[in-house]
C-alpha cells in the first residue's frame, strides 16, 4: 500500500513538474495559427483569434485569453456568431498533492452571442458540428465514456472540490429573426457566484437586462446555494428576483416585482419543498397604478408526481386609465392537491372578492366554486360556480343591479366540449334558466336551450336628459357619413342552434307577451325560425335570415301580424295615435347591406294589411258631412266638442316598399254612413305621409253603397305630414261647386229638351194649352229648386 502510494505522489510530481516545463517553454501565441485551422476543419467556422494567450504558474496554474472571435457563414449578413473579450480559468497546484481539488475563478467577460435566422429559415447554428465518420466508434466511446464518468463519480470525494467563483460580465445574447424583422437581446450586465463547495452555502448574484420590441425589462437575482458533499440535499435559500418592466401593453405605466422564496429538494426521497412565496407587483403611471401582492403557503412535491398547496391568496389595489379611473380591490383565496401519476387535480377552496369604486361605477363582484376536480387529466368538473354582485351604476336610471349566476361546468379535453348546466341567472327580477354547450371545432358548435321570465327593461335604460336628446339628434345628423357595414364573417366559424324562451319583454312603454326564438347559425347564414310573440291581444310571427355571403350582406324577412289592437301599440311604441281598431298585417322584406340607410333605401318589400272595427284620429267625416249639408240649406250646426275620429267597419289596402317609398296604391275604408277611397305614399325615411282619398256619403238607412242625401257626391280628403302628427283638408266647397256645375248643366240639358219638344208642337200645328206650358215651367222650377 504504502509502495502504491509512493508511485502515486511520483507520478504527480512527474504531471507537474512536466506541466511546469511546458508552460515555461511553450508560447501558445505560437499555436495561433494551428488552434484556428482545427477549428475551420472541426465546425467549418473561422475562428480570428486577436487577443494574447497567456499561461499563469504560481500559485495557481492559468490559461487566459485575449480577444477571440467566431465567425458566421458568409450566407449571414451579420459577421460575428460569438466573440469573447477576455477569459481566464486556473486551478491551484499544490492542494492536489493532497488530493483537493481547487479551481480558481472563471471569468468571461464581454462575451457576445448571435442565435441569427435568415428569411430563408436556415439558422447560424445549422451544420456547426462536423459530421462523425464511424457511428459505432463514437457509441462505445460515449459508453466508456459514461462508465468511466459513473465509476469517477461513485469513488470522487466531493468535499475536497473547491471552485473559487465565477464571474461573467459584459455578455450579450441577440436573437435576429429576419423572417419577422424581429430582434431580441438579454444582456448580463454581471453574473457572480462566490466561492462554492460542497457542504457550504455559496452566494450568486445576477444583474441582466431583456429588450425587443414590445418590452424592456430589468432583473436581478440573488439566491444562497447549498449542496451537501454525498448529493442528498440541494438547497436555495433566500431567493429572491426583483424586476422592473415597461411594455406596451402597460401604454406607459412601469411594472416592479420582487419574489422571494426558497426550495430545498432531495434526490433520494424524491421530495421538493417550495417555500412560502411571495409576489409584490407595484404598477406606477397613468394606465395602471397600485399593487397585486401574492402569497402561497409552503408547496410540497412527492416522487415528482404530487403536489400540494394548502393556500394561495391574491390581494389587489389598482387604478387608472385601464380601469377608467376606477378603483378596483381584490382578493383570491384558493388550494391545490395534485397527483401527476394518477392524473388527478382537486381544488375544494376558491373565493375571489372584487370591489370597484368610481364615479360612474360602484359595487362588489365575488366568484366562488364548491369543488373542482380533474380526472385522467381529461375531464374537468366544477360544482356550483357561483358569480353574485351588487353594482351601482350612474348612467342608468335605477342605480343598483344584484346579480347571481350559478352553474355546474364540466369539461371533456378529449371531446373538447365545454357544458354549461343547471345554469341559473338571476339580475335583479330578470331570470334566465337553461343549459348551453360548446364544442371546440374547425368550426366551434353551440348548442342551447334557455328559459326566461317577464323581463322589465326599463330600470337598465340611460336616463333622457337634454344633452343626450341633442347628441342623439346630432348623430341623426352625420348617421350616414358613419355608418360602416357590420362584418358578419364570424357567421361563416360558427354552428349555433338553440331557443330561448321569454315570458314577456317590458321596454319603454311597449309590452310584449311570451316570446319564442329559434336561432341556428351555419355557414354564414344566421336564421330566425320563427320568431313568434304575444302582442296586445294578438300575435306576431318573424322568419328572418342574415347571409354573410362573401361580405355581400343580404337578409330576408316576412312578418305577420293577427288580430293586434293597434292604437296601444302605435301609442306605446311610437307614440302615434292615428288608427285603432284590430289589425291584420303581411310583410314579406328582402335587401343587400345592413347599415340602416341601406336598410331603409334599399328594401325591397310587398305587404298587406287589414283594419277592423277602428276609428281614425284626426278628422270626424261624419260630423264635416254633416256641416257640408247643413250649409247647403242654409243652416248651422254646433261644433263638434267629441274627439275628431272617423269610425269605421274596415279598412283594407295592399303596399309595396321601394327605396323608402310605401306606396299603398288600393286603400279603402267602410262604414255605415260613408265610403273612403284612394291612394297615397309614406316615406319611411323622412317619415312623412302623402294621401288622396275621396269620400263618399251614404244613405243613413242603408249599409249598401247606394247613395244618399247628396247623390253621390265624392269629397277630397288630402292627408299629410308627419307620422307622429299628420293634417286632415276636406274639400267639402270645391264639391259643392263641382255639384253645383254638374246640376246646372243637367238643367240647361232639360230646358233645352222641353223647348225643343214645344217648338216641335207648335211647328207641326199641334195645339198647345196655357195649361201645358204652366205644368212644363213648374216642372223646370222644382228641378231649379232640387239645385239649391
Amino acid at each position: 500500500m504504502k509502495l502504491f502510494l509512493k508511485l502515486a505522489l511520483a507520478l504527480l510530481l512527474l504531471l507537474v513538474i512536466a506541466v511546469v516545463v511546458v508552460v515555461a517553454t511553450v508560447d501558445p501565441n505560437d499555436y495561433k495559427q494551428q488552434i484556428q485551422d482545427q477549428a475551420k476543419n472541426a465546425i467549418d467556422r473561422d475562428l480570428v483569434i486577436t487577443g494574447d494567450l497567456g499561461w499563469s504558474l504560481y500559485p495557481l496554474l492559468g490559461f487566459k485569453s485575449g480577444q477571440v472571435t467566431l465567425q458566421n457563414s458568409p450566407e449571414f449578413e451579420e459577421k460575428t456568431l460569438l466573440n469573447v473579450q477576455e477569459a481566464a480559468v486556473s486551478i491551484n497546484i499544490l492542494p492536489l498533492f493532497s488530493g483537493n481539488i481547487e479551481i480558481g475563478e472563471i471569468v468571461l467577460d464581454g462575451v457576445e452571442f448571435n442565435l441569427i435566422t435568415n428569411k430563408d429559415g436556415t439558422t447560424n447554428l445549422d451544420d456547426l458540428t462536423a459530421e462523425s465518420t464511424d457511428e459505432t466508434a463514437t457509441d462505445t466511446a460515449e459508453q466508456e465514456t459514461t462508465d468511466t464518468e459513473e465509476e469517477t463519480s461513485s469513488s470522487l470525494d466531493l468535499s475536497k472540490f473547491v471552485l473559487s467563483g465565477i464571474n461573467i460580465t459584459n455578455a450579450t445574447l441577440k436573437v435576429i429573426d429576419h423572417q419577422t424583422d424581429e430582434i431580441q437581446e438579454v444582456a448580463i450586465n454581471s453574473l457572480q457566484l462566490e466561492e462554492f463547495a460542497f457542504g457550504q452555502v455559496a452566494h450568486f448574484s445576477l444583474n441582466s437586462s431583456v429588450k425587443n420590441s414590445q418590452v424592456e425589462a430589468d432583473i436581478d437575482v440573488n439566491a444562497d446555494i447549498f449542496v451537501d458533499a454525498d448529493l442528498t440535499t440541494v438547497e436555495l435559500t433566500n431567493l429572491t428576483i426583483e424586476s422592473d418592466i415597461l411594455s406596451d401593453a402597460l401604454s406607459g405605466s412601469k411594472l416592479n416585482t420582487v419574489f422571494t422564496s426558497g426550495l430545498k429538494y432531495q434526490p433520494e426521497t424524491q421530495e421538493l419543498d417550495i417555500q412560502a412565496i411571495t409576489i409584490n407587483n407595484t404598477f406606477t403611471g397613468d394606465f395602471l397604478d397600485g399593487t397585486i401582492y401574492i402569497n402561497s403557503s409552503d408547496i410540497n412535491v412527492v416522487e415528482h408526481n404530487q403536489v400540494n398547496l394548502g393556500k394561495l391568496t391574491l390581494t389587489s389595489s389598482l387604478n387608472g386609465s385601464a380601469l377608467q379611473n376606477n378603483q378596483v380591490n381584490s382578493t383570491l383565496e384558493t388550494n391545490l392537491a395534485l397527483d401527476i401519476a394518477k392524473q388527478t387535480a382537486k381544488i375544494d377552496t376558491f373565493k375571489v372578492n372584487n370591489t370597484v369604486k368610481g364615479d360612474d361605477v360602484e359595487g362588489e363582484m365575488n366568484f366562488s366554486l364548491q369543488e373542482l376536480t380533474i380526472s385522467d387529466f381529461q375531464k374537468i368538473l366544477i360544482k356550483q360556480f357561483t358569480i353574485d354582485s351588487e353594482v351601482t351604476v350612474a348612467a342608468i336610471g335605477e342605480n343598483k343591479i344584484n346579480s347571481d349566476i350559478s352553474t355546474d361546468i364540466s369539461y371533456d379535453l378529449d371531446q373538447q366540449k365545454l357544458s354549461l348546466t343547471s345554469l341559473k341567472t338571476k339580475v335583479d327580477d330578470i331570470e334566465l334558466n337553461g343549459k348551453v354547450s360548446f364544442v371546440q371545432q374547425t368550426v366551434p358548435v353551440i348548442r342551447y336551450t334557455l328559459n326566461g321570465n317577464v323581463w322589465n327593461l326599463n330600470p337598465y335604460l340611460p336616463e333622457a336628459t337634454e344633452s343626450t336628446e341633442s347628441a342623439e339628434s346630432t348623430t341623426t345628423s352625420t348617421e350616414t357619413s358613419e355608418e360602416v357595414e357590420p362584418d358578419l364573417s364570424i357567421l361563416n366559424d360558427l354552428d349555433i342552434k338553440g331557443t330561448l324562451t321569454i315570458a314577456g319583454v317590458l321596454y319603454q312603454d311597449i309590452t310584449i307577451g311570451k316570446i319564442t326564438n329559434g336561432l341556428t347559425v351555419k355557414d354564414g347564414k344566421a336564421t330566425i325560425n320563427p320568431l313568434t310573440a304575444n302582442l296586445y291581444d294578438g300575435s306576431v310571427s318573424v322568419n328572418a335570415s342574415v347571409d354573410e355571403n362573401g361580405g355581400k350582406n343580404s337578409y330576408q324577412a316576412t312578418t305577420a301580424l293577427k288580430n293586434v289592437a293597434l292604437l296601444p301599440l302605435l301609442t306605446d311604441a311610437a307614440q302615434v295615435d292615428l288608427l285603432s281598431g284590430t289589425a291584420n298585417f303581411n310583410l314579406a322584406a328582402s335587401g343587400q347591406g345592413l347599415t340602416s340607410t341601406k336598410i331603409q333605401q334599399g328594401v325591397n318589400a310587398k305587404g298587406d294589411f287589414k283594419v277592423i272595427d277602428g276609428e281614425l284620429y284626426g278628422i270626424n267625416l261624419p260630423y264635416e258631412i254633416r256641416v257640408f249639408k247643413a250649409k247647403l240649406t242654409g243652416k248651422t250646426i254646433e261644433e263638434d266638442k267629441l274627439v275628431k275620429k272617423t269610425d269605421f267597419a274596415s279598412l283594407t289596402g295592399e303596399f309595396t316598399v321601394d327605396e323608402g317609398i310605401a306606396d299603398n296604391q288600393k286603400l279603402t275604408m267602410t262604414s255605415p254612413v260613408i265610403r273612403l277611397d284612394g291612394a297615397g305614399t309614406a316615406d319611411t325615411i323622412k317619415q312623412t305621409i302623402d294621401y288622396k282619398l275621396g269620400v263618399t256619403p251614404l244613405s243613413k238607412t242603408d249599409e249598401s253603397t247606394s247613395y244618399g242625401d247628396l247623390s253621390g257626391v265624392s269629397i277630397p280628403l288630402r292627408i299629410q305630414g308627419s307620422f307622429s302628427d299628420p293634417s286632415f283638408s276636406l274639400d267639402t266647397e270645391g264639391a259643392l261647386k263641382e255639384q253645383l256645375e254638374a246640376a246646372k248643366t243637367a238643367v240647361k240639358d232639360t230646358a233645352k229638351e222641353a223647348l225643343k219638344d214645344t217648338a216641335k208642337d207648335i211647328l207641326s200645328g199641334e195645339k198647345v194649352s196655357k195649361d201645358d206650358l204652366k205644368e212644363e215651367a213648374k216642372d223646370l222650377k222644382d228641378k231649379l229648386k232640387g239645385l239649391f
